[in-house]
């Protein structure tokens, strides 16, 4: 089997078999080889606990997550530390969405308005001030 269909059947570029191919053939093996740079600071243990942490409050801020990794399992580690790892689990930052909530009564007036106005031109819609531009969420 050539590289490009070793490529293919795993679904990957036939760049990296090769590189795969060549390291092997130098090295004996393919694992990785150690890497410049600062080493991690949290293990897989620190990280499983902040991300379930997370998870569970969903709206703790960085900061209280650094102070609660601290305290808990007594690894200190930066903030940025903190939004880099939850960003790796997929769970960014988020703002709880503020918005009102509208009855079926409200629906039933706002669809009302609507057709009411419909036909209106551009002309009848200049001489509109709209003051109300609050966000809605319709459930």
């Amino acid at each position: 089997m050539c590289q490009s269909d070793v490529a293919r059947e795993l679904g990957v570029c036939q760049s990296v078999i090769s590189r795969l191919a060549s390291r092997h053939r130098t090295t004996g093996r393919v694992c990785e080889r150690p890497r410049s740079g600062a080493p991690g600071v949290t293990d897989r243990n620190d990280d499983q606990y902040l991300r379930t942490y997370a998870l569970r409050h969903r709206y703790a801020t960085a900061t209280q997550l650094q102070a609660r990794l601290r305290d808990v399992r007594g690894t200190r580690v930066s903030r940025q530390t903190i939004r880099i790892r939850l960003h790796h689990f997929g769970l960014n930052a988020r703002r709880p969405l503020q918005v009102t909530p509208l009855t079926p009564s409200h629906r039933r007036e706002c669809l009302q308005w609507a057709r009411d106005h419909v036909t209106w031109t551009m002309q009848q819609w200049s001489t509109v001030l709209f003051t109300d531009e609050s966000r809605m969420h319709v459930f």
